[in-house]
């Protein structure tokens, strides 16, 4: 375990902790095993805030939007405390939302403070100014630096402390102070001296306070979920002036790579198409090969609803994966149809594409058994990380079973529809 550490790069507050955990290899369910050791910590430890998490996908989530959990809305403002006040506010009003598991608020107080409140009355009476009365509090608590000691070309800051002025309070309301009359005054005699709870840590963002609600979604898609959420809070949730909310977390992640991928997906059918149709030079032969692409997805869909694990940022690579076989297998056999029609032009389109399919076969299988062995450990892998690389691996397993099936028994009925009325 590491406590406020920063030996690694990156800072934490005294009061977190991280736990790695290894874990024996003969765990069947690790979500089943994950949520009773949530609740039994909840159970002994009701005052402290658990996130259980994978160490990968905990640094992803951190360093890109500052949480540690899946999903989080982090609300922006300048109070505290009416900060903590809309986060109970938002609470109450989505618990009963299908699908969420649990809610927790970063707790952002605990961090014991001693307050010094000048007394201006007593102040003018003794004649002893503000000022004064900082200077003691900088250079005795706040351990500045009076004066320095040189040796040689180094300086060396001399600090007058006041003794135990951090662990006793007693000590800080015994420091005396000389008043202009000569009398000498304690700083209880000036002051409201008192330890209160603050803040442990204040974050900010665009130069405003945030709060972090942080959240767990289990058997629902978190894209239904926040939409859900998001419109609640809009109708039943007050903000003040200058105080809101935003997502954060793997949805907002996946909704940015989302709409990057909306400009990016239609971008590269176009140069697709127009590299098919440099290679082909033939408009058809490009869309018979691009007409089997979405026959490659059926797999990766179907493989996602058997699993249980919903469209994320890395199922969608292992779509765009499949969409590459898909295209490769497509080009291997066309190009190979092509070849025989060129070689037999007197023969029959249909005893053409049948050997043609056959022969292809082999290399067909072979491509995708390679690729299909070759994602195989990452679909069975439990270790570190696994949880961001099983989505993409069960995608990529079933896509390229669907593919290279409809592929061979697809492609070449759709070439024949193309094609049945030319001789050539």
């Amino acid at each position: 375990s590491m406590i406020g550490r920063s030996e690694k790069g990156e800072t934490a507050q005294a009061n977190y902790m991280e736990v790695l955990l290894t874990l024996k290899p003969d765990i069947e369910n690790l979500e089943e095993l994950t949520q009773e050791m949530s609740e039994d910590l909840e159970h002994h430890f009701s005052y402290v805030q658990f996130v259980p998490t994978q160490p990968i996908a905990m640094r992803i989530e951190e360093l890109l939007e500052g949480v540690k959990a899946e999903l989080a809305i982090k609300i922006y403002g300048d109070d505290q405390k009416v900060l903590d006040g809309i986060s109970k506010e938002i609470q109450s009003v989505i618990g009963s939302v299908d699908g969420l598991e649990r809610m927790e608020v970063e707790t952002q107080l605990g961090q014991a403070q001693i307050k010094i409140i000048p007394d201006y009355l007593a102040l003018a009476r003794y004649g002893i100014s503000v000022d004064e009365v900082m200077e003691v509090i900088r250079n005795g608590i706040g351990e500045e630096s009076v004066t320095q000691k040189i040796e040689g070309i180094r300086r060396f800051g001399i600090v007058a402390k006041i003794k135990d002025s951090k662990k006793d309070i007693e000590a800080v309301k015994r420091v005396t102070l000389r008043s202009k009359s000569g009398k000498l005054v304690t700083l209880a005699q000036i002051c409201d001296i008192e330890i209160v709870q603050g803040a442990s840590f204040i974050k900010r963002e665009n130069l405003s306070r945030y709060m972090v609600l942080s959240m767990e979604v289990e058997g629902r898609d978190v894209a239904s979920f926040v939409a859900e959420a998001d419109r609640i809070i809009k109708e039943k949730v007050k903000m003040p002036a200058g105080y809101y909310i935003g997502w954060a977390g793997d949805f907002k992640n996946m909704k940015e790579a989302t709409q990057k991928l909306l400009i990016i997906i239609p971008v590269t059918l176009f140069l697709v198409v127009l590299l098919l149709y440099t290679a082909f030079n033939s408009l058809k032969k490009a869309m018979i090969i691009l007409l089997n692409v979405p026959f490659g997805f059926i797999g990766g869909i179907i493989a996602l609803l058997i699993s249980g694990i919903y469209l994320s940022v890395s199922a969608i690579v292992g779509f765009l994966a499949i969409f590459a076989i898909a295209i490769l297998n497509g080009i291997v056999l066309v190009s190979f149809i092509d070849e025989m029609r060129a070689k037999f032009p007197d023969v029959d389109l249909k005893i053409i594409l049948k050997d043609a399919t056959l022969l292809r076969l082999r290399p067909v299988l072979m491509t995708a058994f390679t690729t299909l062995f070759g994602i195989l450990p990452l679909l069975y892998a439990t270790g570190v990380g696994s949880e961001i690389q099983y989505p993409l691996a069960v995608v990529i397993t079933g896509g390229i079973i669907s593919s290279t099936l409809l592929t061979l028994l697809i492609l070449p009925a759709t070439y024949l529809l193309f094609y049945k009325d030319t001789k050539k």
